[in-house]
């Protein structure tokens, strides 16, 4: 049992790796495609959910190689991604992947310890707060506009929030491309193709990097990255639509820090405990809040609580390996990428991201992303934080929870 088991773990991390690296890929586009082929192959249950756990996992940790050395993000790195260039630019590449290694790995464990303390009351809290979670959404993006503080830059704020969160009305609502399908142009638009033309006018090439093991953070910054990264994940698993990039935000606003490196270390922990965090939520209230979790409810309408230590123990043996599969891969990329030029490079990438959004989502899909690019380059004019680009979901998910969706779209006639 448990050499299979490990099998079936290492056959989710290897198509984990491929996911993570290919620009495009995602894991809610990946696991479908593993359902389906685990009930071809006859698989039982709980070596499909292996599969789909290191899946999950893995590809959180791989995904970030290619959202630092190519401008290339998934939707759970995209608010990482200017954050990295800088240091991409400044030729700490490998200490950007070496900061959301250990924000992940640190929250991972963190965040373990705290589930623990919050489980018995997480079902009362959950049901209490449905009602009013609008309000408490509503909360947050009043606090992301405000935390520009200057006057201008409040005001651009509220516009690139307004505006994305029109487009995610439209978009999310129009029924132009599938709704599994349509946040790969709409968050691809809004902070990967954007990012990438930005930096055609930057640089020519990726500086040469260093691999040294400095890592130019305190430790009490980065322990305080981490713990609050492992409270905000849980966050993020509670409230629905409040993503990574604003409870990074947030978090790097309640610790009162404002750098490139703490951002990563806080964004990477997020991104992991909360995947942690979703699959126990599965088992504590039956609302999945991920792609992998959703899957696993697919395959296991019921946890019992040896599913849920199974699965964790899964999730524990992933992260290992996958983080040093990471670190492995931040060291040999650069340096096949810093022999090309990386305005040919850029270019590419973003022939090749565009191409991959018209094959998976069609001609409506590319206009989508052309619009949310437009948007991106805007809030990078603007000169303000791209997390607010975030209201394509936030705004969204207001008008859900206060009942006044189907008002907005009658009124819009979509």
């Amino acid at each position: 049992m448990i050499v299979e088991t490990l099998l079936f773990i290492f056959v989710g991390i290897g198509i984990g790796v491929v996911a993570g690296i290919c620009p495009g890929l995602h894991v809610n586009t990946t696991i479908p495609l593993v359902l389906a082929l685990s009930i071809f192959l006859g698989l039982d249950p709980y070596q499909s959910i292996v599969i789909i756990v290191a899946i999950g996992m893995t590809e959180m940790f791989i995904d970030y190689v290619p959202s630092v050395f190519l401008g290339a993000p998934d939707t759970d790195t995209a608010v990482a991604v200017l954050p990295a260039h800088r240091l991409l630019f400044e030729g700490r590449g490998y200490e950007a992947i070496k900061l959301t290694v250990i924000g992940g790995i640190g929250a991972l464990l963190v965040s373990l310890a705290i589930i623990a303390f919050v489980t018995p009351v997480f079902s009362s809290l959950y049901e209490l707060s449905r009602p009013y979670i609008h309000f408490v959404i509503i909360g947050v993006v009043v606090f992301m506009i405000f935390s520009e503080k200057k006057l201008k830059k409040i005001l651009s704020a509220a516009l690139i929030i307004g505006l994305t969160g029109l487009l995610g009305i439209l978009t999310l609502n129009s029924g132009l491309v599938a709704g599994n399908e349509v946040l790969f142009p709409v968050l691809t638009g809004l902070f990967g193709l954007s990012g990438l033309i930005i930096s055609l006018s930057e640089s020519s090439k990726i500086p040469e990097q260093k691999e040294d093991s400095k890592l130019n953070i305190s430790k009490k910054e980065l322990i305080k990255s981490i713990v609050l990264a492992s409270f905000a994940g849980i966050l993020v698993g509670f409230l629905p639509a409040v993503g990574i990039s604003e409870a990074a935000v947030m978090m790097q606003y309640v610790g009162g820090s404002n750098t490139a490196r703490g951002f990563l270390v806080t964004a990477s922990g997020i991104n992991v405990a909360n995947d942690l965090f979703s699959l126990i939520s599965l088992y504590l209230v039956g609302n999945p809040r991920s792609g992998s979790s959703v899957a696993v409810q697919q395959i296991l309408s019921e946890l019992t609580f040896f599913d849920v230590l199974f699965l964790i123990g899964s999730t524990l043996f992933t992260a290992g390996i996958a983080a040093m599969l990471t670190l492995y891969l931040g060291k040999k990329i650069p340096k096949f990428l810093i022999k090309l030029n990386y305005r040919k490079l850029t270019l590419s990438i973003i022939v090749f991201i565009a191409a991959m959004i018209f094959l998976l989502t069609g001609p409506f899909g590319l206009l989508i992303g052309f619009t949310s690019t437009a948007i991106g380059l805007l809030c990078a004019h603007l000169k303000i934080r791209r997390s607010h680009c975030m209201g394509v979901l936030l705004i969204s998910t207001i008008l859900f929870f206060a009942g006044l969706n189907p008002l907005v779209i009658s009124t819009l006639r979509i």
